[in-house]
């Protein structure tokens, strides 16, 4: 089965065809460019570097990319020396003697002394995408953050670990008694010390990790580690030891990818499901589409399957064909690309969902959708946005990609951010979701009904809410994109909006200088938000980490992370723009990715800075 899959990709030109058969040696990596590459990189595709962008990147970085990157799933049957042969000829270096995987990490980065004690309690730190609980809602307890407001403009780096072949970091960290886990754009994860960056231990995953770490107790008594790749796979890991305890692939779709973070309770497991056809279906002679979003229940122990539920209720069916004559397929899309939200208590998880692939656009897409977890049926479906249908060949005005763009064409304001549930100081439940249009929505989690909506800021492609806000102190603090749309000085912005009227309590504009003599700079900000009592901090694609009093949005703190940094681990680093994950806050010290040079259009960087108290 899993070879006819890939054989059937290779005939749409989305998995290499060269391969099947032992491959020439030396590898020709020209060769093999033109037959599995050129297709998509000769074409003027946003999000997708030309040769001559790629010649710009690390040779190291295309390596990674295309071996547990974001191109790994159509690479999956070139050898080992075919993607070195295509990555040197790619980007015009060559890799040298450069290592790979777990053994890029230096002997000397590692722990001294005995092994660390087995891990004790989950519940101080910060633990998957939401920080604190299951609720998402990215805000820290005064008693895990081990820190005072006062103290945030003392915070100092306190040491900084450099990711080894990697331009993007991917994974936000988390912490339990004493250790920081974190997933790479590599496919590493890796368990770090708390307080001095040292290595316990290293995984390598089959491909890239987005997701955050979800850290659980199991019924009998045991405790693992949780997260997805970007091939779809989910994995369950000793946190004492790296030690995979199961996987498996969580959907048959070839463009399978875990982008969320899995969510753990009672024993079982919840993920999402999300895929990049959404790339495949800019190519006019690809069958666009027929992929769907979901959510997946599995038991947490053994990774047997409990249930799946589609996000839209029918399934695909021919459409007709485009203009060239590839056969068209809907309704699709509606990927979950974020963490689930579970309020057992209700017996209910939510989901944000993404923009359809293809027309019709389904009635599911941009939707806040609320399913049983017991179950998985769905008890309501909240669209918020109609007639959302796109692939990344609408953002090419060329006759060629618009052939692959459907009729709706957009405007992909979709959701890429978790549904936040709080509880109001007068006792109301809200759930709040957050749109690339710039909209926070309230809603009554029990119907989908809308309470309040408020356009925060400006919307796009790359604009509005993107990955994440935070909520506490009865206000949603709301960082703005505008990344795509806007200059540098003009993106970006953060928020304060009271979550009994809707209305915005204040707003902090982005820095009119802090990109000045930066290439690839911008001061949109994407990372998701964090927050602790008396202060949230957001990070920003100019490379800084900020600070903002909750009451008036001042800034208290100001990080500068694209910089050199010297590592505990000896490999060289340096951070740049912040995108995707935010910062985590636990026992007095915040911890943060830097780097983030997806789309050959922000500053890369491959550091995981820790800061504390006057560096303490």
């Amino acid at each position: 089965m899993k070879r006819a899959v890939l054989l059937l990709l290779a005939t749409m030109g989305l998995m290499p065809a060269v391969g099947f058969a032992e491959a020439a040696s030396p590898p020709n990596g020209e060769a093999l460019f033109n037959a599995n590459c050129a297709r998509c990189h000769d074409r003027a595709l946003p999000r997708m570097p030309s040769r001559a962008g790629l010649k710009e990147k690390d040779a190291r970085d295309v390596f990674t990319t295309i071996s547990a990157g974001v191109m790994a799933p159509y690479t999956r049957q070139l050898s080992h020396d075919e993607r070195r042969a295509v990555a040197e000829y790619a980007a015009g270096k060559s890799l040298g003697d450069f290592a790979t995987g777990a053994a890029a990490i230096p002997k000397a980065a590692y722990c001294s002394g005995k092994a660390a004690a087995a891990l004790g309690q989950l519940d101080q730190g910060w633990n998957g995408w939401g920080g604190s609980g299951l609720d998402n809602t990215r805000f820290q307890t005064a008693d895990r953050a081990g820190l005072k407001a006062s103290q945030v403009p003392k915070l100092k780096m306190k040491w900084a670990f450099g990711v080894p072949g990697v331009s993007t970091m991917s994974g936000q960290p988390v912490v339990a008694d004493g250790r920081v886990f974190f997933g790479t754009f590599s496919g590493l994860v890796l368990a770090l010390d708390a307080k001095t960056g040292c290595a316990r231990w290293a995984f390598e995953a089959k491909a890239g990790v987005r997701t955050s770490i979800t850290l659980a107790v199991l019924p009998d008594g045991s405790k693992a580690l949780f997260f997805g790749d970007l091939s779809g796979q989910v994995y369950a890991l000793d946190p004492d030891t790296g030690k995979e305890r199961w996987s498996t692939v969580v959907d048959e779709h070839p463009h399978i990818r875990v982008t969320g973070t899995p969510v753990y309770y009672d024993g079982r497991l919840y993920v999402p499901l999300s895929s990049l056809e959404e790339v495949a279906g800019a190519m006019p002679d690809y069958e666009c589409c027929t992929f769907q979003g979901g959510a997946a229940a599995f038991e947490a122990s053994t990774g047997k399957p409990i249930w799946k539920t589609r996000t839209i209720a029918e399934p695909p069916v021919k459409q007709g064909k485009n203009a060239v004559g590839a056969q068209l397929w809907g309704p699709s899309g509606a990927a979950v690309w974020s963490a689930p939200t579970l309020d057992p208590g209700h017996n209910t998880l939510y989901v944000t969902t993404g923009d359809s692939y293809s027309d019709p656009a389904a009635k599911e897409s941009d939707s806040v959708i609320a399913m049983a977890m017991d179950t998985g049926k769905v008890k309501w479906v909240k669209q918020t946005l109609a007639g959302d249908a796109y692939t990344i060949a609408c953002a090419d005005p060329s006759p060629k990609s618009q052939v692959a763009c459907p009729k709706s064409n957009g405007p992909d304001l979709d959701y890429g951010s978790s549904a936040v549930l709080v509880t109001l100081a007068s006792g109301k439940r809200v759930l709040l979701a957050g749109q690339k249009s710039g909209v926070l929505h309230a809603l009554n989690p029990d119907t989908g009904d809308i309470l309040w909506d408020v356009k925060v800021g400006a919307g796009g492609i790359v604009g509005g809410i993107e990955w994440g806000f935070a909520a506490g102190e009865n206000r949603a603090f709301v960082a703005i994109a505008g990344a795509w749309e806007l200059e540098a000085g003009k993106a970006g912005g953060l928020s304060a909006v009271d979550l009994e009227t809707g209305k915005i309590v204040w707003t902090t504009g982005p820095s009119a200088t802090s990109c000045k003599g930066k290439e690839r700079c911008n001061t949109g900000q994407l990372a998701a938000v964090s927050g602790m009592p008396g202060v949230v901090f957001s990070g920003s694609l100019d490379g800084h980490l900020r600070a903002y009093e909750t009451k008036t949005g001042k800034i208290v703190w100001d990080a500068e992370t694209a910089e050199d940094f010297k590592t505990v681990n000896g490999v060289v680093a340096h951070g740049g723009s912040m995108n995707g994950p935010g910062p985590a806050i636990a026992n007095g010290m915040v911890y943060a990715v830097s780097g983030y040079a997806m789309w050959n259009k922000w500053m890369g960087g491959n550091a995981l800075i820790a800061w504390s108290v006057n560096g303490k």
